[in-house]
């Protein structure tokens, strides 16, 4: 049995790193959260809970993915940007009602649906942070 934790990660930033864009400006996704000064817009996968879901015959696991979206923004506050954002990410991981595929060398993972999304701004003097936080539910199998 393989810990399924960074292969996720990794599969979500490969899937989304580099396909989205907003307002003609690609939208990068980090794997945690960055040490770097970001740019205005960016998408931190901030954190994955697994639970087992083993077989006598395979190992898998029923696994969220939290996705934080982040829009900086000066002495204004829309959310219009993190949502649209937001459709980018699950047009890519969830494009169909059918359940598609990712996947590496060693799991498939199987993106079911998004089980919740929430807002979280901040705030700091005349500058505001939009921030959406959704969850995605997977199943992954390990090969």
């Amino acid at each position: 049995m393989f810990d399924s934790s960074n292969h996720i990660r990794n599969i979500y930033v490969s899937a989304l790193n580099g396909n989205i864009s907003y307002n003609g400006k690609i939208v990068p996704v980090y794997g945690q959260q960055p040490f770097t000064t970001t740019p205005q817009n960016y998408i931190v996968i901030s954190s994955i809970t697994e639970s087992a879901r083993n077989t006598n015959n395979s190992f898998g696991n029923d696994v969220e993915v939290t996705i934080d979206i982040f829009s900086e923004q000066y002495r204004t506050y829309d959310n219009s940007v993190v949502d649209d954002i937001s459709n980018s990410v699950l047009n890519i991981m969830i494009p169909y009602t059918q359940v598609g595929n990712f996947g590496d060398l060693d799991f498939d993972v199987f993106p079911m649906q998004r089980t919740s999304s929430s807002y979280l701004p901040l705030r700091d003097g005349e500058n505001f942070i939009a921030r959406k936080i959704i969850t995605i539910s997977n199943l992954v199998n390990q090969k």
